[in-house]
């Protein structure tokens, strides 16, 4: 009944040519930025693409890359073995402990009942950082307690923590304190992916530095990228409002500002020098350090124009980020942008895969450029050196950092979930809505890694 599959296709099976035929993800029209590349496309997803430069550089260097199957159909990053007494974490239940495995590390099994020998099996997890947000997944298929025959957590949130906590190393460089400054480099390295990191819809998957400096009375002197709950957003930008109703319309019937955010900057607002945007290794200032990829749109500026090209609030702006813009033209076909800013000044960062420029203005559109250089790439190590003034702080100070991810932001979860609302309001929606907020009580924040450290002037 079931042909056995030639050598060509098991070979193609095994291959991540495979894979890339589902994991880059095209948008039609061509990218502000990539078009400048003969990139007529916008890169929604980009791991397989990302694998391909990355496996080029390994074998360039006499070294055979991983394939997408070798690390996300085996055993690897590791198992957990029986240790008695040992307690157990996030990944390996009590009385196990995790022991690494190679990426294309098979466990050998009994392929039927008939076999007669043990041969390599690959597993069918398919592991990753995605995990089930609806309720009609059930609770024990994401936390069970059990192992599978090759040692592997059965648990997808198990799994999952496995991968990411494989993935980067993470340290905190030589400090610098001297008369009342701070220097501190924190360097992160993607090790254990051969893609960048975050990957797949890296526009809305988080990894970010939670950084906190105390004095010797335990004062709190500086802090970064904390949250204190895994719905709470990050403090670089506020939300002052998102439009989801689908009945605000311009004079041509088209939505106007839907998916479209009036947004500020917030306390933990980056100041990097360079702007980590367009990709780099070293940077310094202060701020969020986040390596989420995202949305651009091309704008013209209706506020000033500054002598080093950027656009500045005019008189009654400046309120929020996109006052002082309105939408540029932007060609479909030959992407580009008509402006009057040049380069980077000329394109917007919007927040939502469709939008509209605000709250308020804007059709809703996908976006005009996609930018994917914030994001880790294999085997490259980045150092954000912070610069901050501690002249207030007394003794020696206390440096806790943590490398953290969450799928999700939680402002989309709740935008979405607000738009179901409207089309189950409208009748469009009879069984109800696709997305609702108490999907954010499976949004998790994982701790990938954490260091620890006194400084002394």
């Amino acid at each position: 009944v079931h042909q056995r599959p030639s050598d060509e296709t098991r070979a193609y099976l095994k291959s991540s040519e495979f894979c890339g035929s589902c994991h880059d993800v095209r948008l039609f029209g061509t990218d502000v930025i990539g078009g400048t590349k003969g990139e007529h496309f916008k890169r929604l997803r980009n791991g397989y693409s990302e694998w391909v430069d990355w496996a080029a550089t390994e074998k360039r260097k006499g070294r055979e890359p991983a394939t997408c199957q070798g690390c996300h159909m085996s055993t690897f990053p590791g198992v957990c073995v029986p240790e008695p007494g040992a307690e157990g974490d996030s990944t390996c239940p009590d009385g196990t402990r995790f022991e690494a495995r190679k990426p294309g590390a098979l466990d050998g099994g009994f392929v039927a009942q008939a076999s007669l020998e043990k041969t390599p099996i690959s597993t069918h997890y398919f592991s990753g950082v995605d995990l089930p947000l609806a309720r009609e997944y059930p609770d024990e298929l994401l936390d069970e307690a059990a192992l599978d025959g090759a040692g592997i957590p059965v648990s997808a949130e198990a799994r999952r923590d496995m991968l990411l906590k494989a993935s980067f190393d993470f340290e905190l460089g030589k400090a610098r304190l001297s008369r009342g400054r701070l220097e501190l480099p924190i360097t992160i390295e993607n090790v254990g992916a051969g893609h960048r990191g975050p990957a797949g819809f890296s526009q809305e998957r988080e990894i970010w530095v939670h950084l906190k400096i105390t004095d010797e009375r335990g004062r709190v002197v500086y802090e970064v990228g904390r949250v204190d709950r895994q719905d709470q957003d990050l403090k670089d930008k506020l939300f002052l409002r998102v439009n989801t109703n689908p009945r605000s319309l311009d004079r041509q019937g088209r939505p106007e500002g839907i998916f479209g955010a009036d947004v500020a900057d917030g306390p933990d607002h980056p100041e990097w020098n360079p702007k980590p945007d367009l990709g780099g290794t070293n940077f310094r200032g202060r701020g969020l350090v986040n390596f989420q990829n995202g949305f651009l749109r091309c704008v013209r500026c209706i506020g000033i124009v500054a002598s080093d090209g950027s656009c500045q609030p005019g008189p009654g702006q400046g309120r929020t980020r996109g006052d002082r813009y309105e939408d540029g033209e932007y060609d479909l076909d030959t992407g580009q942008c008509t402006s009057n800013l040049f380069g980077q000044n000329a394109l917007f960062e919007t927040y939502f895969p469709v939008g509209a420029l605000d709250a308020s203005r804007g059709i809703l559109k996908a976006p005009d450029a996609i930018i994917d250089t914030r994001s880790a790439p294999p085997n490259v190590a980045i150092t954000y050196t912070y610069d901050l003034d501690v002249s207030s702080a007394r003794g020696p100070l206390t440096v806790e950092a943590r490398l953290l991810f969450r799928a999700f932001p939680p402002y989309l979860i709740r935008a979405f979930a607000a738009y179901e609302r409207e089309m189950t309001a409208l009748g469009r929606r009879p069984s109800g809505p696709l997305v609702d907020e108490k999907m954010l009580e499976r949004l998790s924040v994982v701790e990938l890694a954490k260091e620890k450290e006194t400084i002394r002037p």
